[in-house]
């Protein structure tokens, strides 16, 4: 009978509907899940009946359209929208947001599976997993260097969170600041008076102690020793190293007695320890002779203008050492010598001093040590391996560093790479997924790096409980992807990624729903009316 397709039709509407209805109740149920995705229900048409075919037109006739009676409706599909959801902050640094179309990937009883929820924590064995469910977050671990290793291949997210990082030995130092192009060297005066009736053969001594740059104190000699009438030679002289330009002549006026000539104007005091040549400037013009007493007088009246940079470097066991690297003016243009100076019980071995020589406009020229090493080797006698340090002072021809210009000495020590031992203090996710570890030490160092999965046909995935998905035959086949790197999705930590249900759509639904579910219902009321008045024809 003819009313029966319309009641079968409406019971197929009445049944779909709820399906509709089903599905957004789920929606809105799972307003607040973390990482929730929504669904939505489709219809399609079912089967219909035909009552007669089409005819195509012939001479003289046209041709007739079928004839065909719906039997109801079908469920088409219930779709998964991936769509973003928002991100809220969280402030736990393990709680991690995908922005993009990936998906994280969880090990679940030794099954692979796949969520947007980002909810992970440490568990007593600190293996990276969702606190609800134990699901194991899945990526690559980094070896003891830091390095994370290349390729694609997955293993759970363990980290030692009693890691140490071990200590580091100092190879590099590199220095900034200036040094003033007013720098004096050091200078001593010889004054007195000197006995013009004096024999030849007579001489007059004094000695003055100076300290060389790596506080070696040295006994400078200068003797005046008479040659010929208002003529002495000048002689200076030490007993710990050698003095370059030591002898000269002083010479004077028969008549007043004041100096009329003196050599040397300057020396260069060798020290015997390895420390960098002194520069001395010698002023004799305070000399006079006149008959009656001596009384020659030598004095240091200033030492050479010197700056110091100090900072504290590391041995191979995380022991500090202090290193003070003193900067001395030189007679020459332009030329500055180092030294470096070590804190016991450490001792430099080689490359512990050297010159720095710089342009006309202040830039650094160039730069060497004494020995001819290549950098400053310390022995630090506590059980630890040799140091060997790289000073940089800068580039040559440039702005960088050192320069020599106008203005105070102010050389600061700008880096050391060293450390000592620490503890890890801190971990946190980049957006790549890179796992890094801080120390107390300040070291920096990469864990791991989770990895994201993204599908072809993301709609495809199987549902499998707990906000995860499942492959299947339309889901495609997942890429191991790194964030950021290989895929434009990243993942943002300390953030969870809230379900992306719109509200106000899902109530606008609902209201189709429930009209439409209504209207079903008037169906069957109608055409049982339609039975009851047949079935009444009897009477």
């Amino acid at each position: 009978m003819s009313f029966l397709r319309s009641l079968y039709s409406g019971v197929s509407g009445l049944k779909n509907h709820q399906v509709m209805m089903d599905v957004i109740g789920n929606n809105i149920a799972n307003i607040n899940t973390v990482g929730f995705k929504a669904g939505r229900a489709t219809f399609s048409e079912t089967f219909s009946q035909t009552l007669r075919n089409a005819t195509q037109p012939y001479s003289g006739t046209g041709g007739s359209n079928p004839i065909q009676i719906g039997l109801g409706m079908a469920i088409n599909s219930v779709d998964t929208i991936f769509s973003q959801g928002n991100l809220e902050t969280t402030g736990v640094s393990t709680d991690l947001a995908i922005q993009g179309n990936a998906f994280f990937i969880v090990k679940k009883g030794g099954k692979t599976l796949y969520t947007r929820v980002g909810q992970f924590q440490f568990d007593a064995n600190g293996t990276l997993v969702n606190p609800g469910t134990g699901a194991i977050l899945q990526g690559k671990l980094a070896d003891a260097t830091g390095r994370i290793p290349t390729g694609t291949r997955l293993e759970d997210i363990r980290i030692a969170l009693d890691q140490k990082s071990p200590a580091r030995a100092t190879s590099l130092i590199r220095f900034s600041g200036n040094l003033n192009a007013n720098a004096s060297v050091a200078r001593t005066t010889l004054s007195g008076t000197l006995d013009s009736t004096a024999p030849v053969g007579t001489s007059y001594s004094q000695t003055i102690t100076m300290r060389d740059d790596f506080g070696v104190s040295h006994d400078v000699t200068y003797t005046l020793t008479k040659t010929a009438a208002n003529t002495y030679s000048v002689t200076v002289t030490t007993t710990n190293g050698s003095i370059t330009g030591g002898t000269g002549t002083a010479t004077f006026d028969p008549v007043t007695g004041s100096l009329i000539s003196f050599t040397p104007p300057g020396i260069t005091l060798v020290p015997a320890g390895g420390a960098p040549p002194m520069s001395i400037n010698v002023d004799g013009s305070s000399l006079t002779e006149v008959s009656g007493s001596s009384s020659f007088i030598a004095n240091l009246e200033k030492t050479a203008d010197t700056t110091d940079a100090a900072i504290s470097i590391y041995d191979s066991l995380g022991n500090r050492h202090t290193v003070t690297i003193t900067f001395t003016k030189t007679a020459n243009q332009n030329e500055w010598t180092w030294a470096a100076n070590v804190s016991q019980p450490a001792v430099a071995l080689a490359g512990r001093s050297g010159r720095i020589l710089f342009n006309p406009d202040g830039t650094i020229r160039a730069f060497s040590y004494d020995d001819g090493s290549t950098a400053l080797s310390i022995a630090p006698n506590n059980g630890a391996e040799p140091i060997s340090i790289n000073l940089n002072f800068g580039t040559p021809n440039s702005f960088t560093g050192i320069t020599q210009v106008q203005g105070d000495s102010t050389v600061t020590p700008r880096e050391q790479n060293g450390y000592g031992a620490g503890v890890m203090t801190n971990i946190s996710i980049d957006a790549t997924g890179k796992i890094i570890a801080t120390f107390s030490n300040g070291a920096v160092m990469n864990l791991g790096q989770v990895l994201l999965a993204e599908f072809n046909n993301p709609g495809g995935l199987v549902k499998a409980g707990d906000n995860m998905y499942d492959l299947s035959g339309n889901s495609g086949t997942p890429a191991i992807v790194e964030a950021g790197v290989s895929t434009s999705s990243t993942i943002t930590a300390g953030a969870l990624e809230q379900s992306n249900v719109d509200l106000s759509e899902e109530f606008t639904r609902m209201i189709t729903a429930q009209r439409g579910f209504q209207a079903n219902a008037r169906i069957i009321t109608t055409s049982d009316e339609f039975l009851q008045e047949i079935v009444n024809l009897k009477r």
